[in-house]
C-alpha cells in the first residue's frame, strides 16, 4: 500500500524536489510532512522507497543517503552530507544530528549527536539493532557494534563498543588513533551499572579523562567483555580489564582482575539508609568539572577548528549543547542524592544517634544550596584559551581543513601542554578543594 501524508500532498512534494535534483526513485512511496521545508532538502540527497520526513528542523545535505535498506523516519533532525542512515533495516531518528558520513544501521536515536566519520574503517558508526538515547555525543569515528544502548554518554574520537553493551552516564576518552592496538575499546556483553538498588543515579563514570583525552595523543583503555562495571568508577589511561569479573572503585593503569566472587548477602540492607557517601559525591563533582572543561573545548578550541564552515560551526554547536545536558544531568542527580539525606540520617539515628554518618548526611543536604550554585556556575571556571594551543589549531587547520582528528593530532608539544594545563585548571576550578569539603570524610576514608 502506497503510504501518505495525512494531508495527501506528500507525493507532490516528493516529486517536486525530484525535479530539482533529489535523488528520489520511487516518490510515490515517501512521505514527506507540509512542515519540512523544502529548501532544506538538497539536491543530491537520495531519498529511498518507505522513507518519512517529519518536522520543521528537518534537513538532509546534498550525498546523504536515506532508506537504501528499509523504512526510515527522520524527525526534526539533520542529516549531514554522505551520511548513509538505515543501512541494516529500519531507523528511527528524532531530533537528532548526523554528521558527515555518519552511518547507522538499524535502531533508534533520540537527542543526540554524532561527530561523523573520518575513516573508513570501521564501517560504521552504530550496527545492527541500536538504542542512541538522550545526551549522547559519539565524536569522530565512534562507534559501536550489535544491540548497544547508551544514553548520558559521551565517546571520544574512535572510541569503539562492542555487542551487547549498555553503557551510561559517562564519558570515555583515551586511544591515538583508529587502528585496532591503538583505541579505547569497550568488549562485547559489557554493562556500566548506572542506577543503585535505592533509585539514586549518582553514578557517572569516567573512563581517562578530559584535559589529556581531547588532544588524542592518550594510551587507550580497554574493557573487557561481559564485564560489570558499577559506578560511580573513575579509570585511568592504559587501564587493562578483564573479561566476566565485575568492577568499581578507582582504577590506575594497568592490568586489574575484578573481584573474584560477589559481595556477600547483606541480609540488613536498607533501601532508605546510606552508607558513607563521600567517595560518590566526589566523583560527581569531579565528574562534572571535566565536562565543564569539554565544554570550554566546545567553546574555544573546536570553532577555530570550525572557523568558516558554518555546517561544521553548527555541527559543533550541537555537540556542545549535548555536553551541557549532561553536566545538567549531573548536577541534577548528585542534588536527588542529597534530599535523600535528611531521611537517612533520621532513619540512623533512630538506632545509633552517635553514627557519623548522621552528620555527613545532613551536612550534604543542607549544604546543597549551596553546592548546587557552585556547579551551576561552571562557566565562570573557563578562562581564554591559551595562546600556543590556538595559533597551533589555526595553523594545522590551516593544512588539514576540516578533519578534526588530524587537526589535533598536529599539535605539537608546547600547545598540547599549554591546552592540557588550561582545561585541568578549568576542571579544579569547578570541583574546588573547598567545595569538595562541603561534604566530610568519615574516619578511615
Amino acid at each position: 500500500m502506497t503510504p501518505r501524508a495525512d494531508n495527501g500532498n506528500s507525493g507532490s512534494i516528493a516529486a517536486r524536489l525530484a525535479e530539482r535534483g533529489v535523488i528520489i526513485p520511487r516518490p510515490d512511496l515517501v512521505v514527506i510532512g507540509e512542515d519540512v521545508p523544502p529548501e532544506q532538502i538538497a539536491p543530491g540527497a537520495v531519498l529511498h522507497p518507505f522513507t518519512q520526513l517529519r518536522g520543521a528542523r528537518t534537513r538532509i545535505d546534498a550525498g546523504a543517503v536515506i532508506g537504501e535498506a528499509g523504512p526510515v523516519v527522520i524527525e526534526d533532525s539533520w542529516i549531514a552530507e554522505g551520511a548513509r542512515i538505515g543501512t541494516m533495516g529500519p531507523v528511527h531518528v528524532l531530533r537528532s544530528v548526523c554528521g558527515p558520513g555518519t552511518v547507522l544501521g538499524s535502531g533508534s536515536a533520540e537527542d543526540a549527536v554524532f561527530l561523523g566519520k573520518e575513516v573508513d574503517d570501521p564501517a560504521i558508526s552504530c550496527g545492527l539493532g541500536f538504542r542512541v538515547r538522550k545526551g549522547s555525543l559519539y565524536e569522530e569515528d565512534a562507534s559501536t557494534a550489535q544491540h548497544s544502548d547508551t544514553k548520558m554518554t559521551i565517546l571520544f574520537p574512535w572510541v569503539t563498543l562492542g555487542s551487547n553493551v549498555n553503557w551510561c552516564d559517562l564519558l570515555m576518552a583515551g586511544g591515538v588513533g583508529p587502528a585496532f592496538d591503538q583505541f579505547s575499546e569497550v568488549g562485547s556483553g559489557a554493562v556500566h551499572f548506572n542506577f543503585t538498588p535505592r533509585g539514586d543515579k549518582a553514578t557517572g563514570s569516567l573512563f581517562g579523562n578530559v584535559p589529556e583525552g581531547v588532544y588524542l595523543k592518550s594510551p587507550r583503555l580497554f574493557i573487557g567483555g561481559n564485564g560489570s562495571i558499577v559506578g560511580p568508577v573513575r579509570m585511568a589511561f592504559r587501564c587493562i580489564t578483564a573479561a566476566g569479573r565485575r568492577y568499581h572503585g578507582t582504577f590506575g593503569p594497568g592490568f586489574h582482575g575484578g573481584d573474584e566472587q560477589p559481595s556477600p548477602l547483606r541480609t540488613e540492607f536498607s533501601q532508605d539508609i546510606y552508607g558513607s557517601i563521600k567517595r560518590v559525591y566526589d566523583s560527581q563533582v569531579r565528574f562534572i568539572g571535566e565536562l565543564a572543561a569539554l565544554d570550554a573545548w566546545y567553546g574555544q578550541a573546536r570553532p577555530r577548528i570550525a572557523r568558516g564552515g558554518a555546517a561544521r560551526e553548527a555541527l559543533y554547536e550541537a555537540a556542545r549543547e549535548t555536553v551541557r545536558v549532561n553536566l545538567a544531568e549531573r548536577i541534577h542527580q548528585l542534588g536527588a542524592l542529597a534530599a535523600r539525606m535528611q531521611r537517612s540520617a533520621g532513619l540512623i539515628e533512630r538506632s545509633d544517634r552517635a553514627d557519623l554518618r548522621i552528620h555527613q548526611h545532613r551536612t550534604f543536604a543542607d549544604s546543597w544550596p549551596k553546592i548546587e550554585k557552585s556547579l551551576l556556575g561552571y562557566e565562570s571556571a573557563q578562562r581564554e584559551i591559551p595562546k600556543a594551543l590556538a595559533d597551533g589549531l589555526d595553523r594545522a587547520a590551516a593544512e588539514a581543513g576540516l578533519h578534526y582528528t588530524r587537526i589535533v593530532r598536529a599539535l605539537d608539544e608546547r600547545a598540547v601542554a599549554e591546552g592540557s594545563a588550561w582545561l585541568r585548571g578549568i576542571a579544579e576550578r569547578v570541583a574546588t578543594a573547598e567545595l569538595l569539603a562541603q561534604v566530610p570524610a568519615l574516619p578511615g576514608q
